[in-house]
């Protein structure tokens, strides 16, 4: 593999990893993509703010975090956001059925290795420690 050698390399690779969903209630199908570093710092953060602060911090950051969730992944054939921060902020997400919602939720925590599936990922990625054969009598 070549070596990097400088930020435009990095900066021009497309590494993010997307699905398109079917969501036969809404009538087609939802591109969700991985969420950027961005994004779900943005998302982390609110939680973690919220746990050590301000308890009613907390529970507005939970009511909103699947709809954070699947605004901030959801593109379109161009994989331009469909949802802005402030679309998510208004809670244009929050009417809809919380059960696709969810589904979408967890699409979007998969894809971006988060949650469970994080976990999943790095039992998957794991070695078995090398044992040593070597034995004395």
């Amino acid at each position: 593999m070549a070596l990097i050698t400088n930020k435009s390399q990095i900066n021009s690779a497309v590494d993010r990893k997307w699905e398109d969903v079917p969501v036969p209630e809404w009538g087609g199908d939802v591109r969700l993509m991985e969420l950027s570093a961005a994004d779900r710092g943005y998302i982390e953060a609110g939680s973690v703010v919220a746990n050590g602060q301000n308890p009613q911090l907390k529970v507005e950051s939970l009511k909103v975090y699947r709809e954070k969730l699947v605004g901030m992944a959801m593109v379109d054939e161009n994989f331009d956001r469909l949802y802005t921060n402030k679309d998510i902020a208004a809670g244009e997400l929050g009417s809809k059925s919380g059960a696709i919602i969810e589904r979408l939720a967890a699409k979007v925590q998969e894809l971006s290795g988060m949650g469970r599936y994080a976990v999943k990922e790095a039992e998957g990625n794991s070695e078995a420690a090398p044992s040593d054969s070597s034995a004395s009598d």
